[in-house]
């Protein structure tokens, strides 16, 4: 931690009307570039006054003026050391001021917390601790935070503080405040070191972790991360959803010109059906299949962190065995990067005349009003589609969330409605598809029941026929006929 207890600034006094009969005594405070002046309350006849040494030279009240002057810079010079005492940190402008103005008028510096800490401590022991935390993971064998998160938070300080150099703010764990945040928001956004809102929210979301850090660890009472200004709003974002028949479609067509194209299309055909993330459905291997209960057991990556593991285990679902079938359950030997992926993804859905020619249309809000965009199906699809599908159209089909949950790993509601959000439309045909499924079910038990009954006639007469007890056979064989 840097130390500014020897760090202060000087005192000088000046004439506030020199050319007057009786000028006021002014004082100013320097220090780094920073000024806050102040009255000292005491007057003398500017030719008692020496403008070199900034004392009075002649008078009845020379003496007595010249201590008080002298007192004044005392007692500023060692408010400053008191508040370096506390703090170990430069001053803020305003906080000068009150430096000043407190010593000017007796008053004495306000106490803070012995464990006061500066933005650049309480960031550097986050990151510390995440360190560990990563370490702790390697060394236990556990998944490790990614690098991603890591480095978000090291390019949201960077980001932070060349702000506040170009502004000539400093940084303080006390100070900072949604009025701040709007204009590190907006300085980023001038800058263009942010090219999406999405980006924008991610860099104070980083903010607010730190600054949440701060005040649960009571190195500050401030809690302007909660502020409804720390939360960017980001319009909703639009994705590509595959209906059945359009899954058929793309599985249907011929590829095999293309194998490279085939492969990426098995693979997103496959995710469509089991929901599994591009990480996951990557690793499935022999070891995560079961064909004989026609399962899939495998462990979600991304939701496997440091602290918690998450197992999903489904059965196979539409086209789910033939294309494990078709790689002998190794879908790791056929995987490539995710970047190529999604770029040959593109490519395939071009060479469907189907979805070539789809164009989506959606309406967006802008600053000059809400408009249409008119949007390539082919060029907006990217493989976490997949995943969206599958959420969209089991919900459509009338499945219970816990149905769906069991494929995609959810924890609960409102994460799934990220991956999908229901119309009105879409809950009628839903509702439609419950129906027509409860419906199906109920046939389904009513049947299950009549072959339950039949068998247990035919075992109690087969009874009757081994005890020779005629009569009661005729009796079930007679009432049967009558039902019929």
């Amino acid at each position: 931690m840097a130390q500014y207890n020897n760090e202060t600034g000087s005192v000088n006094f000046r004439l506030k009307e020199p050319k007057a009969e009786i000028s006021r005594i002014m004082g100013r405070y320097s220090f780094k570039g920073l000024q806050a002046d102040f009255s000292t309350g005491l007057k003398v006849v500017p030719i008692n006054w020496d403008l070199d040494s900034k004392t009075v030279t002649s008078g009845g009240d020379k003496r007595e003026i010249n201590q008080k002057l002298a007192k004044f810079k005392i007692s500023i010079v060692d408010a400053h050391k008191n508040f370096n005492e506390h703090y170990n940190r430069v001053p803020t402008k305003e906080e000068l001021k009150a430096v000043v103005g407190n010593a000017v008028e007796g008053k004495e510096l306000n106490k803070v917390q012995k464990n006061k800490k500066s933005f650049d401590d309480v960031f550097q022991e986050f990151m510390k601790v995440t360190e560990l935390k990563i370490m702790r993971a390697v060394t236990s064998g556990q998944k490790p935070l990614d690098k991603s998160y890591v480095s978000s938070f090291n390019v949201m300080y960077r980001d932070l503080k060349d702000f506040a150099n170009e502004n000539n703010i400093f940084l303080d764990i006390d100070k900072f405040d949604e009025v701040q945040c709007l204009e590190f928001q907006n300085w980023l956004l001038g800058t263009e070191r942010v090219g999406e809102l999405s980006t924008l929210k991610t860099r104070i979301k980083r903010l607010s972790a730190i600054q949440k850090r701060a005040f649960e660890k009571g190195y500050t009472n401030n809690r302007s991360y909660m502020q409804e200004e720390y939360k960017v709003k980001v319009p909703p974002t639009f994705h590509t959803v595959l209906t059945e028949p359009e899954i058929t479609i793309l599985y249907e067509h011929d590829f095999s010109n293309t194998p490279r194209l085939e492969r990426i299309r098995d693979l997103f055909v496959l995710a469509c059906h089991t929901s599994l993330r591009f990480g996951d459905i990557t690793r499935i291997e022999s070891d995560h299949i079961d064909h004989n209960s026609k399962m899939i057991n495998i462990l979600l990556k991304k939701s496997s962190g440091v602290d918690k593991y998450k197992t999903v285990n489904f059965p196979f679902f539409s086209y789910t065995e033939e294309i494990l079938s078709k790689y002998n359950d190794d879908m790791k030997s056929i995987a490539i990067s995710n970047q190529n992926t999604n770029e040959y993804l593109k490519e395939l859905f071009r060479d469907i005349p189907y979805f070539k020619e789809k164009v989506i249309t959606r309406e967006r809000p802008t600053n000059e009003g809400v408009t249409f965009d008119k949007i390539n199906f082919a060029d907006k699809i990217a493989f976490h589609d997949s995943r969206r599908s599958f959420c969209t159209n089991r919900y459509i089909e009338g499945w219970e969330l816990l149905e769906i949950w069991q494929y995609t790993g959810h924890t609960d509601e409102s994460v799934f409605k990220t991956y999908y959000k229901p119309t009105f439309e879409h809950e009628q045909i839903r509702q439609e598809s419950i129906k027509a499924r409860n419906e199906k079910l109920q046939k389904v038990d009513l049947q299950t029941k009549e072959i339950e009954d039949l068998k247990a006639q035919m075992q109690k007469m087969q009874e009757l026929i081994e005890s020779g007890n005629v009569e009661q056979l005729a009796e079930i064989i007679n009432i049967n006929k009558n039902v019929s």
